[in-house]
């Protein structure tokens, strides 16, 4: 049964299902109730994102530039009234990684990144077949060389190892007989680089796959392996543990299963039903979920109502290992526990004390404004300052330690708290420093 529905909740819920919330979108949410607020997140097509895209184009990013690519998509991620789809695009970026220095491309990764988006809360048999039309991912697992004279198995693997039914669920012959099947999926190159089934080179034999006979192409082994019972429950899980931090409960495994075999792979309601299960009200009362490199620079920047120079979006991440649109393998990035050790903590304490302190370089660059973040509040105590950080900063919860270091650092070593305008340059950066750098805020 889950518990009641409050304002610590919805920041759960904002947290894992976007990349936090403003403190007007919390009190929203915490109106709207629990499935209201599901449901605003979830079914997110009614929301327009024409001024986001008019906003973006102003940047004049260049469509040759990877630079600008990642820094379009951190620029697009903090700044969207959509926060669950990016969220999810984020998702199958690393459940389908593809890396462009394989690639070669940034308009391929582009073309791939709106396909996550475009496809990412559909029917999972369409987001896995465009997927695996995709340029990038032709080139990238060697499908864009597969002819019947000489099969290439390293995508039909992956297709199933990775992307579908999960390790242990095929045999060696599947991956032979997928591999022929997806023999002549090529790019045209003279042609804008598209999507090209060139049939003088497919193998165009009967077939046996997964207990089945036919005279297969490729759409069809894509078809037989999104309505697969393993399928579904290899999805669903990984789905789950992306907004649980863990494995999801028997029941709730069930349910998912079922829901996808039902309803033809709809991710819509799979994560519809994630987020309003006792599973994930239950993560609420005992956060152990690691936020990401993206997350943690996302979600700061969210909070504090910046941007910030381009050269940081490739630059930060890829300090604590996760640079997007260059995942280590096609495995993606482990993520949870892999995301932290002393060196990558050091990193995130480094980024934070950057994000509070650095200056303007010009009038196009960094710009925070410290005293709109306070909205120009008079505070009363050093708790009522902590409280409205932890509020603006979405915090899990602040522990007794830091509370009482925060408590210290803004009596100045005991002296009476004053909150004065003065306060902004003082120490006011100082306090949002600790709590940034703090264990709890690394937690989501």
């Amino acid at each position: 049964m889950a518990s009641t529905w409050d304002r610590k909740r919805a920041a759960h819920l904002y947290r894992r299902a976007g990349f936090g919330a403003s403190p007007a979108e919390l009190d929203h949410a915490t109106a709207l109730g629990r499935e209201g607020a599901v449901s605003l997140l979830v079914d997110f097509d009614a929301i327009s994102t024409d001024a986001l895209d008019s906003w973006l184009d102003l940047f004049g990013f260049d469509p040759g530039s990877q630079v600008d690519l990642v820094r379009w998509w951190y620029f697009r991620m903090q700044y969207t009234p959509r926060p669950l789809e990016e969220k999810l695009t984020l998702f199958w970026h690393n459940h389908f990684a593809t890396s462009i220095e394989k690639v070669g491309s940034v308009p391929m990764m582009y073309a791939q990144n709106q396909i996550f988006r475009s496809l990412g809360m559909g029917k999972f048999g369409d987001l896995l077949l465009a997927v695996s039309r995709d340029p990038a991912m032709l080139i990238w697992l060697d499908n864009a060389s597969n002819v019947k004279q000489a099969p290439n198995e390293n995508f039909a693997r992956e297709v199933m190892e990775l992307f579908t039914l999960g390790l242990g669920n095929y045999t060696q012959q599947d991956v032979t007989e997928a591999a022929r099947a997806f023999t002549g999926w090529t790019i045209d190159a003279a042609n804008g680089d598209r999507f090209l089934f060139d049939p003088t080179v497919h193998d165009d034999g009967l077939k046996a796959f997964l207990g089945s006979f036919g005279y297969y192409r490729g759409e069809d082994i894509i078809a037989i392996l999104a309505a697969r019972p393993e399928t579904a429950a290899f999805v669903t899980a990984k789905l789950a543990r992306s907004f649980l931090g863990s494995d999801p409960s028997p029941g709730l495994q069930q349910t998912l299963t079922a829901s996808f075999l039902a309803n033809g792979g709809d991710l819509r309601e799979i994560v519809r039903a994630i987020l309003l299960s006792d599973d994930f009200d239950a993560t609420a009362d005992q956060p152990d979920m690691l936020k990401s490199p993206v997350e943690i620079i996302v979600a700061a920047r969210k909070s504090m109502g910046a941007y910030d120079d381009p050269e940081n979006y490739a630059m930060w991440p890829a300090m604590m290992g996760q640079e997007v649109f260059t995942p280590p393998n096609v495995g993606g990035w482990k993520g949870g526990r892999f995301w932290m050790n002393t060196g990558s903590y050091l990193v995130r304490i480094r980024i934070a004390f950057s994000i509070v302190t650095q200056p303007a370089r010009n009038a196009d660059t960094f710009r925070w404004d410290i005293s709109r973040f306070f909205e120009d509040r008079q505070f009363e105590s050093a708790d009522d300052v902590i409280d409205f950080i932890a509020d603006r900063f979405n915090l899990v919860y602040v522990s007794d330690p830091l509370r009482a270091s925060l408590r210290t650092y803004l009596g100045l070593s005991g002296q009476p708290f004053r909150w004065s305008p003065a306060s902004y340059v003082d120490y006011a950066r100082g306090a949002i420093y600790l709590v940034m750098a703090s264990p709890e805020y690394q937690l989501q």
